[in-house]
């Protein structure tokens, strides 16, 4: 073996042998990417495409116990030929080596075979969510999904998470709303979700925004592929692609925004420790001083007043965890640190809006997310709206809405106001899965023909005042295909 091949192998492999905690979560996370493969493999076997003998499923698995964005993970990793790795320095090269070396003794065998996993090179599939299989850029088998894999790998074995496994102490910011474009009293808030492409996409949807004027932006997480930090920036030198939360984020955003911008944590942005997010979009080591962020003060959560009214924006990564690659959202619990900061606040739970990365139930409303209760038992009741990325669609669901029982879940009811804002640049189709469901509208705007693909998007709210009283607010969702709003919705008017 090559010395300096032999050297990372025995750096990586340390970590794990010193560290029983370590070794258990990638174990963990090894155990889960089967259940992603066997999901893929019920779809495509769904959609008559897969060929050959259908596998058994893993030992535990249950549907949708996976993650379809990882369905060629198992099979790349045990694979990598499979993939271009002429894209990689010879350093580079050396390390990815080095991290499949010691994987090995971790990765189960995959049931992925060539013939299935080449199908998605020449063709897609629309998932269920609106999810788009295929090679295509952004798409979720396009080979920068195995790079930001790697570099969550990274983060695991030499522990680069920003503040360790705590959540990050800086004191979240109250922030009064106020009008900048106008002479009302009257507050708009563009909400955009999922936009870190860094590409002509997120430009259009950062131009249509601006056409809107709104008062104030919030991106609601997702840089990608795994929001890496510089190079220069602290742990920058350890990652692969580094430089996308600046490159795929900060270099197009709106400068003249900073101050009335905010950004949410990701799981995308945890696969490089929340790094980029926190070091490079938030300059939290200066308490936001450089930022267009600047007004969360370094801080991943926030909480904006207008009138008696609150808007949250939480951080729903960071003590998300690794073992199902952050797929699944959480604050820490209602009584981690961010649930006691909210409970601090006190806010009225009929009068407050949140914002999240995660989704709080699943996008054809057939399960709740643990991350519900977190939110809700931290407000001391459901809030009045939830506004959350994550899912690439845009959907706005019934109110109420009724998730149905399943598993050991029981049934529930809300009167929240829930919408999904994951669509503004990556690609997604119609999705089948959303027919006949609680759903008031979603987007089915179809891009022109042959793309399957529907138009990008985001929305806007708009809070009417009247003096320091709220008496309405509206929601309406624009795509690329005009700059007239395609949906509108009061979802507030006082008695």
């Amino acid at each position: 073996m090559d010395p300096e091949l032999s050297k990372r192998v025995a750096e990586l492999k340390q970590h794990t042998s010193i560290d029983a905690s370590l070794k258990s979560e990638i174990q963990q996370l090894m155990n889960f990417l089967p259940y992603c493969e066997y999901d893929l493999i019920c779809f495509m076997v769904s959609k008559n495409v897969w060929q050959g003998y259908i596998p058994d499923p893993p030992e535990g698995w249950s549907q949708g116990s996976g993650s379809v964005e990882l369905g060629l993970m198992l099979y790349w990793l045990k694979n990598p030929t499979q993939l271009d790795l002429s894209v990689f320095t010879f350093w580079e090269g050396l390390e990815i080596e080095a991290l499949l070396l010691v994987l090995d003794e971790y990765l189960p065998r995959s049931n992925i075979t060539s013939i299935n996993a080449e199908f998605f090179n020449h063709k897609e599939l629309i998932y269920t969510d609106g999810t788009v299989l295929s090679t295509e850029k952004w798409c979720v088998f396009d080979q920068g999904w195995f790079t930001a894999f790697l570099n969550l790998l990274e983060t695991l074995f030499r522990k680069l998470w920003y503040s360790g496994n705590d959540f990050p102490a800086t004191k979240p910011p109250v922030i009064p709303l106020s009008n900048h474009t106008a002479s009302s009293n009257n507050i708009s808030i563009a909400i955009i979700g999922d936009c870190g492409t860094g590409d002509a996409t997120m430009q259009a949807i950062i131009n249509n925004v601006l056409h809107q004027q709104p008062d104030y932006i919030v991106h609601v997480g997702d840089v990608y592929y795994a929001g890496t930090p510089k190079s220069d920036t602290v742990n920058g030198q350890y990652y692969f692609g580094p430089g996308e939360e600046a490159n795929n984020l900060l270099n197009l955003w709106p400068s003249n925004y900073a101050g009335r911008s905010f950004t949410l944590n990701s799981n995308h942005e945890m696969y490089s420790g929340a790094n980029g997010y926190f070091y490079d979009a938030l300059d939290a080591a200066n308490k936001g001083a450089s930022s267009y962020f600047n007004a969360q003060k370094g801080s991943s959560c926030f909480a904006l007043t207008c009138g008696d009214w609150t808007i949250l924006g939480l951080d729903t990564a960071y003590m998300a965890t690794s073992i199902d690659a952050f797929m699944t959202g959480s604050i820490g619990g209602s009584e981690g640190t961010q649930g006691r900061w909210i409970k601090s606040l006190a806010p009225d739970p009929s009068k407050t809006i949140v914002l999240t990365h995660h989704n709080g139930f699943a996008a054809d409303c057939s399960a709740l997310s643990t991350l519900w209760s977190e939110i809700s038992g931290a407000l001391d009741g459901d809030p009045y709206a939830w506004y959350w990325g994550h899912v690439h669609n845009g959907i706005v669901y019934d109110a109420p809405i009724s998730i149905p029982a399943g598993n050991s879940q029981q049934a529930f009811t809300t009167n929240t106001f829930a919408r999904c804002l994951g669509h503004a640049a990556m690609p997604y189709g119609l999705s089948p899965a959303l027919r006949n469901k609680p759903i008031t509208w979603n987007q089915t705007n179809q891009q022109p023909s042959p793309s399957l693909q529907l138009y990008n998007g985001f929305a806007l709210i708009r809070i009417t005042q009247n003096g320091k009283q709220i008496s309405s607010i509206e929601e309406s969702y624009y795509d690329l295909s005009s700059v007239d709003a395609i949906y509108s919705k009061t979802i507030y008017t006082a008695e």
